[in-house]
């Protein structure tokens, strides 16, 4: 199953700390195996995020890097080739994959890195010549394929949001915000779901009157309310301690509230994941 998180907006709107909470949290909910990867460079990446959880996290980095920095570029090569030759679910396409991974959470939760970008135009069509290739192979090892999706002109994000079974639209308590995604991308609207980011209950613009403006069911539309200790472990790369810490918190731990909605948010995510392959086989 494919899921691009993707915003329609310019502004930042924190989906790269969105993907990196929800994939954390749906392998920790649910016995998965996830791959994650992003297809544009930025600053504040994945890997990032999710780097210093624990000393074997970054024994696997090193050996990664030492070993000829086997990285997307060099994978999306290798695994594209395999690929071509084969056409099958091989050992050898699982060897090619955690080669060039780092394992997040063990045996379950996989981050490939993006290769050393030296020229972002041939990085990005390169990806665009191979992407649904990609996507196929990653298929074949993981259940889950979340993808950091970038909201430039990038010739793989239209390609991304098309083979994706499912896109978590990532949105802020803004009208004109969100009425530029449902005035531009209804062609999506089918298969998408709707994270709001640092939701504010006080605030005017709630997900019930969202729901009635644009006609959206409730129950597909999350909010992932802004934790200053969660923001703080995004900044210091360890989510995955954060999480797990507070995973099982009680109502009345101070992040009980964020663990919630990220708890629904997944399970939102799920549940829509599960009627999407039913639809298929209909």
């Amino acid at each position: 199953m494919k899921i691009a998180f993707w915003s329609s907006a310019k502004e930042k709107i924190g989906v790269t700390s969105n993907l990196a909470c929800i994939s954390v949290a749906s392998v920790l909910e649910h016995s998965f195996k996830v791959i994650l990867f992003e297809n544009h460079c930025q600053k504040n990446r994945l890997e990032n995020i999710l780097r210093y959880h624990n000393s074997n996290y970054r024994l696997k980095e090193d050996y990664n890097y030492n070993i000829g920095e086997v990285v997307l570029g060099q994978a999306i090569e290798e695994a594209y080739n395999v690929y071509q030759e084969a056409y099958q679910v091989t050992t050898e396409l699982s060897n090619v994959i955690r080669k060039a991974s780092m394992e997040i959470l063990n045996s379950s939760l996989y981050y490939i890195p993006p290769a050393k970008i030296t020229n972002i135009r041939t990085f990005d069509f390169d990806l665009y010549d191979k992407i649904e290739y990609i996507l196929d192979i990653f298929e074949t090892f993981a259940d889950i394929i979340y993808i950091d999706t970038s909201n430039g002109n990038n010739l793989s994000s239209k390609v991304i949001l098309d083979e994706a079974d499912l896109v978590v639209v990532n949105l802020a308590q803004n009208n004109s915000m969100i009425q530029n995604f449902f005035d531009n991308y209804s062609s999506i609207l089918h298969k998408c779901v709707f994270i709001i980011s640092s939701y504010r209950k006080k605030a005017k613009l709630t997900i019930n009157k969202i729901s009635k403006t644009h006609l959206i069911d409730k129950s597909n539309i999350a909010m992932i309310p802004y934790n200053v200790e969660y923001h703080e472990a995004v900044s210091h790369g360890n989510i995955v301690e954060f999480l797990m810490r507070n995973f099982s918190c009680k109502p009345s731990h101070p992040n009980y509230t964020f663990i919630k909605e990220v708890k629904k948010a997944v399970e939102m995510i799920m549940r829509n994941m599960e009627l999407n392959h039913k639809e298929e086989y209909l």
